[in-house]
């Protein structure tokens, strides 16, 4: 109330425009000065003047103020009904990696939210192009970027093969062996697909120019299977064919880069609940 006063230059202003009785906001203040021992407004018939000590307390009293406001933003967002249109875009391995699940999950859960979902195989600027949020599957985390991330899960992937192939994959026991032998990878503009190999303290990067290189992780899973060559894929998408015996990992000494499922979004202010909703959510559907 004392920072009501303050603000409305008095205490008739204020009671007009927060609907205060004056005599309530007058008992109010005198009852504050008279447990803190201190004036803090002087006040007269036609002015009112606050103390320099009233004007200290003042900026704290905003401060308390603005902290309360944060705390009831945040258990409205927390409360509330997650509603309204999201647009998401996502790379199409996550669709193979489980999230074509997960968003179905989401719809029913909230039904209030529609989705409208784009996907590409190339970097989205979110900002410019409208989108609420961006998942993507990455390895590296972008420098300089403008964009709030929040990493969801990790995806271990192996080096494969098919066993009833003819490649020759026997000898195969270091990273620099991979020359010997065609390969399919992912697509990327000088047509050649990298690896980064880690052992202990040691790093090696494959660069081969595969057989084939594309954006589609079941095409490039496929062409494993078939013997057209060896490749990287994420063991979830791999699991049956690893348990049946119709793939089997390469190098299993070393260990491949990292790769990580990750959401962009523009900011972590004024967020709306629907996307958090969807973020968190994801990451519970996802996370290890």
């Amino acid at each position: 109330m004392f920072a009501r006063v303050v603000e409305c230059g008095g205490f008739l202003s204020a009671s007009k425009k927060f609907g205060i009785p004056k005599s309530t906001l007058s008992r109010r203040i005198s009852n504050l000065e008279k447990r803190l021992n201190v004036r803090l407004i002087q006040r007269s018939t036609r002015n009112l003047m606050v103390t320099d000590i009233g004007k200290e307390y003042y900026q704290y009293c905003l401060q308390m103020i603005s902290t309360a406001e944060k705390a009831e933003c945040l258990i409205i967002n927390k409360s509330e009904k997650p509603t309204g249109k999201i647009k998401l875009t996502c790379s199409n391995i996550l669709l193979d990696l489980g999230l074509t699940e997960v968003l179905a999950k989401f719809m029913l859960q909230y039904p209030k939210v529609n989705l409208h979902v784009k996907i590409f195989n190339r970097n989205v600027d979110i900002i410019s192009e409208g989108y609420d949020l961006s998942l993507k599957l990455i390895a590296d985390e972008p420098k300089n970027s403008n964009l709030v991330m929040r990493r969801i899960c990790a995806v271990p992937t192996a080096f494969m093969v098919a066993p009833s192939a003819t490649i020759q994959y026997q000898s195969i026991n270091t990273p620099e062996d991979l020359s010997s032998l065609p390969t399919v990878g992912w697509l990327s503009t000088h047509l050649q697909a990298a690896w980064t190999f880690q052992q202990a303290d040691r790093e090696v990067k494959i660069n081969n120019e595969s057989r084939m290189v594309c954006d589609d992780i079941r095409l490039i899973k496929e062409s494993i299977v078939k013997g057209v060559g060896v490749g990287c894929l994420p063991l979830k998408l791999a699991r049956q064919e690893l348990l049946d015996g119709s793939l089997k990992t390469l190098l299993d000494d070393w260990t491949l880069e990292q790769h990580k499922i990750v959401a962009f979004y523009p900011s972590r202010q004024g967020l709306p609940p629907s996307v958090r909703a969807l973020i968190d959510f994801i990451v519970d559907e996802l996370a290890e």
